[in-house]
């Protein structure tokens, strides 16, 4: 039987797990709605006949650079500029060189307007700045770290991260179907990790406007997926991001032809390697080895893929 064409959407999200003794993360974003000026002072635009001319009112540039007026993502203007983080550049080395492109991309996925991240190859993925929240909430562990002050008090061992965690296929009986994630170590993790993922069927999520959508049960019946690769080692981010420090994984599933229309939510377990694999990881790697993440709480799935068979 011929396979038929399916259409993925792709809408976005973060999900961020815990990690031992790591702090909590406190989003303190403020809406404009209600909020109060900080100046009784209005911004004065300089008026000019010139239409290339630039205006030279500080507050009124600062303004655009904040509220990113001027920057289009595209060419040159596409590259993080990680001279500005503050941090050691070193930190990047083992990352492959970052296209010219990348926050170009980053943005229309962000808005879910780029929808084939599965064509997306490492020299994307594997930078820190493709997940939108490093830049808020990632790039806090290295200026902590070099502050004179900074004391360590935790080591991170066990941490992990997945975008875009929320996904949605529209299909039909007899349909097959990918859905393409990509795992990490958290920021802030030092060790090697040893995982193996399975995928699984959940029955209830939180949709990215706050609804709660419940899935049909018995969805393994109906549904067969496999994930590529299910079993391998996540290298450290911190204090350097390492080779393998984030995972393509690709969900590659096939529908029924009897399956009942309806929603249907794709998730994933994560859980212990094979003890093969754990004996020849934890022999390589010795105390800078860990595995356990399936014992760590999170407030939402390390993936939620509506299933929309319709």
């Amino acid at each position: 039987m011929k396979i038929r064409n399916l259409l993925i959407l792709v809408v976005l999200g973060v999900m961020m797990s815990g990690c031992i003794n790591a702090p909590d993360v406190t989003d303190t974003t403020t809406t404009l709605q209600g909020a109060k000026p900080t100046t009784t002072q209005p911004v004065v635009v300089p008026t000019t006949t010139n239409p290339n001319a630039v205006a030279d009112d500080a507050a009124f540039e600062d303004y655009l650079i904040k509220y990113k007026q001027r920057r289009l993502f595209r060419g040159n203007n596409s590259v993080p500029d990680r001279a500005a983080y503050g941090i050691s550049l070193r930190v990047f080395d083992l990352l492959p060189p970052v296209p010219n492109d990348f926050l170009y991309k980053v943005y229309l996925i962000k808005y879910g307007r780029f929808v084939d991240v599965a064509s997306l190859g490492p020299e994307y993925y594997k930078q820190p700045e493709f997940d939108p929240d490093f830049t808020k909430f990632g790039l806090r562990y290295w200026a902590d770290w070099k502050g004179e002050n900074y004391t360590k008090k935790h080591w991170g061992t066990i941490g992990l991260r997945s975008y875009p965690f929320s996904q949605h296929v529209i299909a039909a009986p007899g349909y097959s179907f990918n859905v393409t994630v990509f795992l990490s170590t958290n920021w802030n993790i030092e060790t090697y990790q040893g995982l193996k993922l399975e995928p699984v069927f959940i029955t209830n999520a939180v949709s990215e406007d706050g609804k709660v959508i419940t899935g049909l049960k018995d969805a393994s019946q109906y549904i067969s997926v496999n994930i590529t690769p299910n079993e391998f080692l996540l290298t450290p981010a911190f204090p350097q991001f390492t080779e393998d420090w984030v995972k393509k994984l690709t969900f590659t599933g096939k529908i029924a032809d009897n399956t009942p229309k309806g929603t249907y939510i794709l998730s994933m377990r994560v859980g212990k390697p094979s003890a093969e694999k754990s004996d020849k990881w934890l022999l390589e790697y010795l105390n800078l080895y860990s595995e356990g993440a399936d014992m760590i709480t999170t407030d939402k799935p390390y993936l939620q893929a509506f299933i929309y068979v319709q």
